[in-house]
């Protein structure tokens, strides 16, 4: 194997964000700890910062279910290697997310997954992007995957990477009027 090619493999790089732990989110709705034996709740979908928050304990649930709803059907992933010449990027679509999350469920051999997100994350508006888009950039502090006798380790600052999400408005099932979802995803390794 290739030194970081398991960054071109969708369903890796996919499993690398599947264990996402926000650590350091400022939001009004804590989320309690869960009861011993069940999983943390999932935040409701009313900011960027609670998405990410919710997709990450859908991967460490495994919960593809909750993978399809913080994904919008119109997402499109982005992973750029520019560190190899040979290769020209990968593409993932919100149907990707989902079965890579079922495979996941399946898998005997995935056993660790850290996705630690900066302390400080902050949304920005991009004036490329349509009216109302949000980007939170860099979110990432710390990735590793643990499958079967391989530790995969993405060090810190060897990649830029953006999520960008698209509101709902107006959601009735939400208190704020309005639920987010992500709609892009673009991981550069430089």
């Amino acid at each position: 194997m290739r030194r970081a090619s398991w960054l071109r493999n969708p369903s890796v790089v996919a499993a690398v964000l599947a264990g996402l732990y926000v650590s350091g989110c400022s939001d009004d709705k804590r989320i309690v700890g869960p009861e011993p034996g069940h999983p943390p709740p999932y935040p409701a979908l009313t900011s960027p910062e609670n998405v990410l928050i919710a997709m990450a304990r859908a991967y460490q649930n495994k919960d593809s279910t909750m993978t399809k709803l913080v994904y919008d059907v119109n997402y499109i992933g982005y992973s750029i290697d520019h560190t190899d010449p040979y290769t020209t990027g990968d593409t993932l679509y919100w149907n990707d997310e989902s079965r890579h999350v079922s495979a996941l469920a399946r898998s005997a051999t995935v056993t660790n997954v850290v996705c630690q997100l900066s302390p400080g994350l902050t949304r920005v508006t991009d004036l490329d992007d349509p009216p109302g888009w949000a980007t939170i950039e860099n979110p990432i502090f710390k990735l590793e995957i643990d499958d079967g006798p391989t530790s995969y380790v993405v060090p810190v600052g060897s990649e830029v990477m953006q999520f960008k999400f698209i509101p709902t408005i107006p959601d009735s099932t939400s208190p704020t009027d309005t639920t987010w979802k992500i709609i892009r995803w673009l991981e550069v390794k430089q």
